[in-house]
């Protein structure tokens, strides 16, 4: 059995920074900002006693800036996030570059000199410390890269203000999307926001944007991700309208409240004090500092593969890479949350309703939402419309690829066969919000518009980051584990695309520099994923390998596989995509964080034990997550890394929200085909 220890390997570089955390003099504690904290000897007891329906947003504020600095715990979670980021996070060098060109606005950052200054500052507040490590990551303007910490997002913070940024005679004003405002019913939806917190209500939602979302390196997408839009519910297969990251945060906003001046229509403007409505997600009971910490910090004990555990040992599902940032613990409890919420809402409405209750879809039938356009049928990550104005078009919603590629593959075709048997000859492929999934779904997915016998990922070679710790890693797993340090999973571009047949991908690496920094990389390479046979129907098909019958609409957010589709189709195939929403009058990349498969620090570590080998990475001692790239990816033909390949994101088409294709994605569509396909 082979064992090996490698933490000698990486503890050189940290260990300076190590001494201030484990070492560091007890020092005055700075003001807390926002409101000031009560005189309770315990703040955390306050916050436990009370009702779910009474915590506000101070009670919670205070209690975590109550939790005091472990510094063990801080050394080892810093030990941890400085060894992923320094040793495995494959775009270390290229976030440093500087001066990207357009679409891009993201500046150049230094991950390992904001982590080691997190590591030298002397801190009293727990919470300040997990903060600022968040911050930091976020900085990068990487969506895959993330720092969850459960303890402090066990509670969602709601404003009922839900915001949207319309073009109305080309000027692009804030507006309000919906009032959840209940008691009294204030119906502000579409009134100008004239002002948030005393600043223009664009440019502050703008600023706010670029300080808080690492969706993407465009300034225009992360104004998207910041506002409202709608998203296609797989349980009603309906498209709701949602908040935002602006109006719903896991994250302590820094006051208690938000102030908004709106105007609606001619009647003079009103100011508004919104405070913050607290959702508890705590899933412990606690009564004091020390509790809070010991039943909502603590991490779960659920093993590797069990079936509530988190630890999968590698980044293969059923053997196919997924390329998607998974959702962070305290994400999923609220949308378990939002799921009963509705259903009671739908209970009530049933009650409340007159005697004759609207019809209800037969069983098997689907519900149809737009006046302009028939739901024709669902999958699991796909949705068929049928343009009634236009009937020779149809509208695929590929909402997500975080589906069963053995199901959805199979679903896709039938769909297209029933656009196809009511004569639709184009297509427009919605992929607004799809977030990734799996990328042998993102393959075959390409190879049923442009079949080819090709794999998917031979035209887009990708590599990744080679250290000490990760040769040691490859040099035990070759051929042993199907793992993404398997060497045996790639293809051997300079053996006739063969799989390797030892870890010379891993031992003999080439050398890049970039951002002034110079590191090792295997050589280009390319994961064995094999494409499902193609089904002989597609060669009847109008659209099939003819790019003048397909459009793509985006609004950017389309990231990671999805972020693949959308760049093999316009930059291989040459289909032509509409990206909506963003700063008016600026190009919008069609997708983004397209860097490739994303892993995290248990599933790494996961790794290591799956090969008898000792962990580099220190078991983290809250309940956290660090999410971060360790492959990247490359548009053909380009030596830039596509997730900072600037030139290959902005959109042929660019279009604008306006209040009446923002509320009904019909009418969006049919935008969008009015203008490829016009006579």
């Amino acid at each position: 059995m082979l064992t090996s220890s490698l933490k000698s390997l990486v503890l050189s570089a940290s260990i300076a920074v190590l001494v201030t955390l484990t070492n560091a003099a007890p020092a005055p504690p700075a003001p807390a900002p926002g409101p000031p904290p009560v005189s309770h000897p315990d703040p955390c007891g306050i916050l436990g006693a009370k009702k779910p329906s009474q915590i506000t947003y101070s009670d919670v504020a205070n209690c975590y800036r109550a939790v005091p600095l472990n510094n063990d715990y801080a050394a080892a979670t810093f030990s941890t996030v400085h060894t992923l980021f320094n040793e495995f996070y494959i775009f270390k060098d290229s976030a440093m570059i500087a001066d990207l060109p357009a679409p891009f606005s993201s500046p150049p950052t230094d991950i390992i000199r904001k982590l080691e200054t997190i590591g030298r500052t002397r801190y009293t507040s727990d919470y300040m410390f997990h903060d600022d490590i968040r911050r930091a990551i976020n900085s990068l303007y990487d969506g895959h890269a993330n720092y969850d910490v459960d303890c402090y997002t066990q509670y969602y913070f709601l404003q009922s203000l839900a915001l949207y940024a319309p073009v109305i005679d080309n000027v692009q004003t804030i507006r309000v999307f919906t009032d959840a405002a209940a008691s009294p019913r204030r119906q502000y939806e579409d009134c100008l926001v004239r002002t948030i917190n005393g600043v223009d209500a664009l440019t502050y939602l703008k600023n706010w944007a670029d300080e808080e979302l690492n969706s993407s390196h465009d300034a225009g997408v992360r104004l998207n991700s910041a506002l409202s839009r709608q998203f296609f519910d797989i349980k009603t297969r309906t498209f709701m309208n949602a908040n935002s990251p602006f109006g719903i945060r896991s994250s302590l906003p820094p006051t208690e409240s938000i102030q908004y001046q709106i105007q609606c229509g001619t009647a003079p403007p009103v100011t508004l004090n919104e405070r913050w409505r607290v959702l508890p997600l705590v899933k412990g009971q606690f009564h004091d500092v020390a509790s809070f910490v010991e039943n909502t910090c603590a991490p779960q004990t659920a093993p590797a593969g069990s079936p509530g555990g988190e630890n999968a040992l590698h980044d293969i599902v059923k053997g196919r890479l997924m390329h998607k940032r998974e959702e962070p613990e305290h994400y999923k409890r609220y949308l378990a949350y939002k799921e009963r919420l509705a259903a009671e809402a739908k209970a009530k409405a049933h009650e409340d309703a007159a005697p004759a209750p609207p019809p209800t879809p037969a069983p098997g039938q689907l519900q149809q939402q737009f006046a302009g356009a028939d739901l024709l049928s669902a999958g699991n990550g796909t949705a068929f419309y049928h343009l009634k104005s236009q009937p020779d078009v149809g509208v695929l919603v590929f909402h997500t690829f975080d589906a069963d590629p053995d199901y959805e593959v199979p679903n896709l075709i039938r769909g297209l066969k029933t656009f196809h048997a009511r004569g639709v000859t184009k297509l427009v492929i919605d992929l607004q919000g799809n977030g990734g999934g799996f990328i042998s779904l993102t393959a075959n997915t390409v190879n049923t518009f442009f079949p080819s016998n090709e794999f998917l990922a031979t035209n887009l070679a990708s590599d990744l980051r080679v250290t000490p710790v990760i040769q040691q890693l490859a040099a035990a797993a070759y051929n042993q584990t199907q793992g993404i340090y398997d060497a045996a999973q790639y293809i051997d571009f300079n053996n006739n695309n063969q799989a390797y047949t030892d870890d010379s991908l891993f031992s003999s690496p080439v050398s890049y520099t970039r951002g002034g920094r110079t590191s090792q990389y295997t050589q280009r390479t390319t994961a064995t994923n094999a494409l499902a046979p193609n089904d002989p129907s597609l060669a009847t098909f109008a659209w099939t390998n003819n790019a003048a019958n397909i459009r793509i609409l985006t609004d950017g957010l389309c990231g990671s596989s999805c972020a693949i589709v959308a760049h093999h189709l316009t930059n291989v195939h040459k289909v032509e995509a509409y990206a909506i929403g963003g700063n008016n009058g600026d190009s919008l990349s069609m997708y983004s964080f397209a860097g490739g498969t994303v892993s995290d620090d248990k599933k790494i570590s996961g790794f290591y034990e799956e090969v008898n080998l000792t962990s580099p990475l220190e078991p983290l001692p809250y309940a956290s997550t660090v999410g971060l790239p360790i492959l990247e990816i490359y548009s053909h033909g380009s030596d830039v890394p596509l997730e900072y390949d600037a030139a290959v994101y902005p959109s042929a088409y660019r279009m604008a929200y306006t209040t009446s294709n923002s509320q009904d994605r019909h009418i969006m569509w049919g935008e969008v085909a009015s203008h490829a396909w016009s006579a």
